[in-house]
């Protein structure tokens, strides 16, 4: 119940975050709307304040703002006998006013990460305790990292800047990756100052190649991972992998990574006892599905640092959604994609009633962070060239603007036919792949 009463209550709400947009948009360039509503089927309840009438429906998994001039709209209102001004109709307006209003409602639903995600960073979070401390050495990866650092090195200072944690390394990366990088050490009681030039054509941070303490200790087990496959456990502690005996978790991924190597024994402790797994990959990335044990403190932050946090988790998170759905997309069409692969990137209602559930259970920061994933999702999908959706829109004001010439009425219904029957055909596969994987 505690699913199903989320899923409606998010879906409605960035249904309406995503429609307020077209209604705003409509509103500032004078057009008139007739109907504003949230879902479709029977209505709940509908009122009217002033021009326009608004409206709740029973089914949630959708909404629309109808515009006079849109569509057919303008003919029904004649046959009806209501009055049209021809100035304050859609189909009237220049095309960069359209263009605006159809970008509106993916545009609120792209904006509105940058005004949740804040809101996580000021009710405060859980971050790992290593990113407070000082910037103790505990592993260094084999590649060209191990001819300047040691186990136990502290770092003080990259290019004359101070550095006191391990949160100060990280956000000295994106001022220093062009720059070689003077790095001043502490190695047993005695300073040393290590220069790294970057050549030419690769821009490399050497601070990449220093890990903190770590413990092998694992936390999650990821479900139908590999690690969940060979039935590793939270609390077991990795011991060796092969014959390379694990110090670090970061060295976990490095030995992983060899690609002569094929077949891996692991071994590992679990209530004072050894156990050892034989294991192969299946996929070219390697990956267990394990996540580390890691001691955490709650930090609060100021109104300043929230708002920055919070634009910069938007902007990343666009970023990564931004990518991840163009490479599900060219997928189809790509030789060598899989019909795994899409089945494994495609979620249907069943599935983000599900997750919209557990977000709710873990609190406040959860369900923000669920929000603003779908929210960027629902954005990024709706600007897509697919006729039906806001970017098919999108696309066809801007061919009428290069070639200046309307578009056939018959051509645009036949393409938003075909892209009618792919968005079905798509909801009926992410519905039938939740069921399959409920």
């Amino acid at each position: 119940m505690t699913s199903l009463i989320s899923f409606i209550l998010i879906i409605s709400f960035l249904i309406f975050i995503h429609e307020l947009g077209h209604l705003l948009a409509a509103k500032w360039a004078n057009v008139k709307v007739d109907d504003f509503s949230i879902g479709f089927g029977p209505k709940i309840f509908s009122f009217n304040i002033g021009e326009t009438k608004y409206s709740l429906s029973l089914l949630p998994l959708g909404g629309y703002v109808k515009m006079q001039g849109e569509d057919i709209s303008e003919l029904k209102n004649k046959a009806d006998g209501i009055e049209i001004d021809p100035k304050r109709s859609f189909k009237n307006l220049s095309n960069l006013k359209k263009q605006i209003i159809l970008f509106a409602g993916p545009g609120m639903n792209l904006i509105l990460p940058f005004l949740l995600l804040p809101f996580i960073y000021l009710n405060g979070i859980e971050i790992p305790s290593f990113l407070k401390e000082t910037p103790e050495v505990g592993y260094v990866s084999t590649d060209i990292g191990s001819k300047y650092f040691k186990k136990g090195d502290l770092i003080l200072e990259v290019n004359s800047t101070k550095i006191n944690t391990w949160e100060d390394i990280k956000k000295e990366k994106k001022i220093n990756l062009n720059k070689s990088q003077n790095i001043l050490i502490k190695r047993n009681g005695t300073y040393k100052s290590i220069v790294f030039d970057n050549d030419k054509n690769k821009k490399f941070y050497i601070l990449d190649s220093v890990y903190p303490k770590q413990s092998a200790i694992i936390d999650q087990v990821l479900p139908k991972s590999l690690a969940d496959e060979i039935s590793l456990n939270k609390g077991d502690k990795i011991l060796r992998i092969n014959n390379v005996r694990i110090q670090n978790w970061y060295q976990i991924s490095e030995v992983l990574n060899n690609q002569s190597v094929t077949k891996f024994n692991i071994t590992f402790e679990r209530n004072k006892n050894l156990f050892t797994k034989e294991f192969s990959f299946k996929e070219n990335k390697r990956m267990l599905g394990i996540t580390p044990e890691v001691t955490s403190t709650f930090y609060s932050f100021t109104l300043y640092e929230a708002i920055k946090n919070g634009y910069h988790d938007s902007i990343r998170m666009i970023g990564l959604i931004f990518n991840g759905i163009i490479g599900l997309f060219s997928g189809l069409f790509s030789s060598d994609s899989s019909m795994a692969e899409l089945k494994s990137s495609l979620a249907g209602p069943i599935s983000i009633a599900k997750y919209s559930g557990l977000a709710a259970e873990k609190g406040f920061n959860s369900l923000i962070q669920f929000i603003v994933v779908i929210s960027i999702n629902l954005g990024i999908i709706n600007l897509l060239p697919i006729p039906l959706l806001d970017g098919g829109h999108i696309f066809f004001n801007t061919i009428e603007v290069i070639t200046r010439r309307k578009i056939n009425p018959n051509i645009q219904n036949f393409i938003n036919k075909i892209g009618f029957a792919i968005l079905i055909t798509l909801m009926l596969f992410a519905i039938y792949n939740d069921i399959v994987n409920f």
